[in-house]
């Protein structure tokens, strides 16, 4: 599809809608010799004149006259076009996280925000990687780790607790797991295989026991291991909650293994200046406080 010059095609808009080149040019807020030379430059290019030159202003001439038309109707539909991108693009709200914390946490919770807030459009982006959040377009990122993110703000979400957790099926009939249960289970790693040495070291327990079991992709694969009985998984209580509070999951009996990191939702300090991303933020950071 070969188009024609784009800004002399602004000029002759204009230019034919004003029916005068000095009219055109202060629309444009250019001088009237660029909008002169911007039309001769499109009847150039179509072959054919569009005005004629009158002593006291301009006419369309019928090649003109029809071709404005054509203008006019392309451009309504580029500008409805243009409209509705751009209404859409402020109802996109874009959260990034990692694809365990969307799943064991952020997305169950969603529904909450969607219903009080049905003309905001959240998109969760899930990845590993740590986003360029302003090169990126993404509004909000939820990051593992201490806190402290140079130029961003962050709130505290999620404290990183681990607690060790098997199917009730694993230890049935009895409703309690205890340390001899890890002692004779599989153990369920998951990226952070250092955790289990911590837990049992934590626990009174023999750190090298850490060295056996299976190690899965993610957290969100030791859990599903565990509910299928293979194991005993480690996992941050507040992901597991739902399993853990619907007895899929029973904890071992033993104290949680706290660290000194969180999952913080972090953000641009100017984000929270448009009313529905603040309000997302403050429902998020109520939504991990209850």
């Amino acid at each position: 599809m070969k188009l024609p010059p784009l800004e002399s095609l602004r000029f002759f808009e204009v230019t034919a809608r004003r029916l005068s080149v000095r009219l055109a040019a202060q629309e444009l807020n250019v001088t009237a010799g660029a909008v002169s030379q911007q039309v001769r430059k499109l009847e150039n290019y179509l072959g054919r004149s569009l005005f004629d030159r009158l002593p006291r202003g301009l006419a369309l001439t019928s090649a003109g006259d029809e071709y404005y038309t054509a203008c006019q109707e392309a451009l309504s539909v580029i500008a409805r076009a243009t409209g509705k991108a751009k209404i859409d693009a402020q109802r996109i709200l874009l959260v990034s996280c990692t694809p365990s914390f969307a799943s064991q946490w952020l997305v169950p919770r969603l529904q909450d925000f969607m219903r009080s807030h049905p003309k905001v459009d959240v998109h969760v982006s899930t990845t590993n990687r740590m986003v360029d959040m302003l090169s990126e377009g993404v509004h909000f990122a939820v990051r593992h780790g201490h806190g402290s993110y140079p130029g961003l703000q962050s709130d505290v979400l999620v404290d990183d607790d681990l607690v060790a957790v098997c199917s009730p099926r694993l230890i049935a009939p009895r409703r309690v797991a205890t340390a001899k249960d890890v002692e004779a289970a599989n153990l369920l790693h998951d990226e952070h295989r250092g955790d289990w040495r911590l837990w049992l070291e934590s626990a009174g327990m023999d750190p090298l026991q850490a060295e056996r079991g299976v190690v899965l992709v993610d957290s969100n694969a030791a859990i599903e291991c565990a509910l299928a009985g293979n194991g005993i998984a480690l996992v941050r209580q507040p992901l597991a909650r739902r399993e853990i509070d619907a007895r899929r999951l029973v904890i071992v009996k033993a104290p949680p293994l706290r660290t000194r990191v969180a999952y913080h939702l972090v953000y641009r300090r100017e984000v929270v200046d448009e009313p529905r991303l603040r309000s997302f933020r403050d429902w998020l950071v109520a939504k991990a406080g209850e």
